[in-house]
């Protein structure tokens, strides 16, 4: 987990920051660990009740 800074635009249009966390997971492709990673955001964003909550899918290749 890394400790980040967020922005977002408030009901009055004014931008609003606030400190954010980023989580990175590496895992395969399959539908079901999309599927999986979409119900912890949306869970996640109803917990905590954010506005939103980003999800970002991004292919990679890495060696150990």
């Amino acid at each position: 987990m890394f400790s980040g800074r967020g922005q977002w635009r408030g009901p009055d249009g004014r931008r609003v920051h606030e400190a954010a966390r980023i989580v990175l997971i590496v895992t395969g492709a399959t539908p079901e660990a999309v599927a999986a990673l979409r119900s912890i955001k949306e869970e996640y964003r109803e917990h905590f009740a954010q506005g939103a909550v980003g999800l970002v899918l991004q292919r990679s290749c890495a060696l150990f």
